[in-house]
């Protein structure tokens, strides 16, 4: 689910002057449907937006949400249900094993759309903030991202909560060349919720104009001014696919000093050791090419844009959720090349 779309969806309802029954998974456990982060809503029209798991226990929450707008009084309640039919705890009614932790949260249009609303503006202009929820209500502020903390934290002490969320889009890709892969990739990032900016030096490129995918599109003098320009590089993901090799190894000598989680090109191979043979002149160590993901992509016959855009975010999802590599660390070392030893190409 979107991330962005779920919060504008919900102010949409506020702003029509609507209370909201708000449902957020806070923590969830192995085999749950639901996922920590994942969210849901029903208004007092009846609309249903999102999902915390599906099933029964979806249900059955949403004919109570129904019940709790009708009396437009709610207290934010925490519960935590077990998909299975025995042992303790409160069942949820599904066996698929497993437990969450649910979040409720009642919004009023009055009290908590200019919160909300600001939720929306943050997301929308990519700023790092922090919402909060307790018992006594709503609240939004901007605040660095701390990758060192968890996105989604429950605080308990003493009888009383605070649930605390990061709301910068962690999911964040940087793909440099702006053709034909470039916007179908685009296309499958922004579906799988990623913040999406795409670097080209040609403002005018047709599939620049059609790509109404990407959040950013910038436009560069030289492939390898990139780097400078990537916000939150330890969070994002970074594909090179421009149109000949030497734009490559521009816009790779531009993110290689990066701390991103993922460096990966796209070409032949015998395009890619074009690339770092020149690398390697340039003074990149043999060890920081050994690092690179190329040719990017997982290897299942691709060949056209759409193929090509299907196996590189395959790739992204596998190495994202791979636990030998956090993106809280980089997966680069700075110590193999120092940004003042990387020259600039004609």
């Amino acid at each position: 689910m979107q991330m962005k779309k779920f919060w504008q969806t919900l102010v949409h309802q506020l702003q029509k002057d609507r209370q909201v029954f708000l449902a957020l998974v806070i923590k969830h456990t192995k085999g749950s449907p639901g996922t920590t982060g994942a969210k849901m809503f029903v208004s007092q029209s009846g609309e249903i937006f999102g999902t915390i798991g599906g099933g029964v226990m979806e249900f059955e929450l949403i004919e109570r949400a129904k019940e709790i707008l009708k009396h437009k009084d709610f207290l934010p309640e925490i519960q935590t249900l077990f998909h299975r039919s025995s042992g303790v705890g409160e069942k949820s009614g599904l066996i698929c094993g497993g437990s969450q932790t649910n979040l409720y949260y009642l919004c009023h249009p009055q009290r908590d759309r200019e919160t909300l609303e600001k939720v929306v503006s943050f997301l929308q202009k990519d700023i790092s903030s922090c919402l909060y929820i307790e018992p006594e209500g709503i609240s939004v502020q901007e605040q660095a991202v701390i990758l060192t903390q968890p996105q989604i934290n429950l605080i308990q002490a003493s009888g009383r909560w605070l649930y605390q969320e990061q709301l910068l889009n962690r999911n964040r890709i940087a793909i440099i060349g702006g053709g034909h892969c470039a916007l179908a990739l685009s296309r499958v990032m922004q579906q799988l919720d990623y913040e999406v900016l795409v670097f080209d030096t040609r403002p005018l490129v047709t599939t620049l104009i059609q790509n109404t995918y990407a959040q950013f599109i910038k436009i560069v003098q030289n492939y390898q001014e990139t780097g400078g320009l990537i916000p939150f590089p330890e969070l994002t993901f970074v594909v090179v696919m421009t149109t000949d090799f030497l734009s490559d190894v521009r816009a790779l000598l531009g993110v290689l000093s990066l701390p991103c989680p993922f460096i990966g090109v796209m070409g032949s191979s015998d395009k890619i050791a074009q690339i770092c043979q020149c690398l390697h002149a340039a003074g990149v160590s043999k060890n920081l090419l050994s690092r690179l993901y190329a040719p990017v992509g997982l290897s299942i016959g691709s060949h056209t844009p759409e193929e090509i855009a299907i196996s590189v975010a395959a790739q992204i999802i596998q190495e994202r959720h791979n636990q030998l590599r956090s993106l809280t660390t980089p997966f680069f070392s700075t110590d193999d090349l120092s940004i003042c030893d990387v020259p600039t190409l004609p």
